[in-house]
């Protein structure tokens, strides 16, 4: 696997994904401030400018480390900021990856990010060489469960983990997961 630094940018056919850095941090905040998207993906909202800065300079190191991939998505047709995509939590040997995607609440529902899975996770397995994905997310989340059996995950196991939303309640979590061998013959998830 190169050097993480080199994979930037990545096309689909109307989205750019780029390094966080090459957004206006007021709008990765505006996807970070949100508390809903955030207890979603189960990480802190940021509730200052700043903890959004310092989060896309720790993000940036995480990239030049080769400790995971953190992507801002565009609207190549109104250079709009939509949302963010991560590859992250790398097994040891570098084939299994978690990964975590966020769209901005204005955007949800618009098929944004079912063209964005399909081309990362073409990357993930057929560029950077992983054999499996996962991802956790609250039961509740039906878009994303949909978007990801759609998309031939499959729920896991029996993932004994819980969530609090922002109104206070805890809602169990679920894993979903991918393999290459899985989407190797489907030309969606092919460069």
């Amino acid at each position: 696997m190169q050097s993480f630094e080199k994979y930037h940018p990545i096309m689909s056919v109307h989205y750019t994904m780029d390094w966080l850095t090459t957004f206006k941090i007021k709008d990765v905040f505006q996807l970070r401030a949100d508390q809903q998207i955030a207890a979603e993906s189960g990480r802190q909202f940021d509730q200052k400018i700043t903890d959004t800065a310092r989060y896309v300079n720790r993000s940036m190191r995480l990239v030049m480390s080769n400790n995971a991939l953190l992507y801002g998505i565009k609207d190549r047709s109104t250079n709009d900021f939509l949302g963010s995509f991560c590859i992250w939590n790398f097994s040891e040997k570098k084939t299994v990856a978690q990964i975590r995607f966020e769209t901005l609440a204005a955007y949800q529902g618009q098929g944004i990010m079912s063209e964005v899975l399909k081309r990362m996770i073409g990357f993930a397995f057929f560029e950077l060489g992983l054999k499996r994905v996962y991802v956790i997310l609250p039961a509740s989340n039906d878009r994303a469960a949909k978007l990801l059996t759609e998309n031939f995950f499959t729920q896991v196991g029996d993932y004994r983990h819980e969530r609090t939303l922002p109104d206070g309640s805890k809602v169990p979590l679920v894993r979903y997961e991918l393999t290459a061998e899985a989407v190797a013959d489907k030309e969606a998830f092919h460069f």
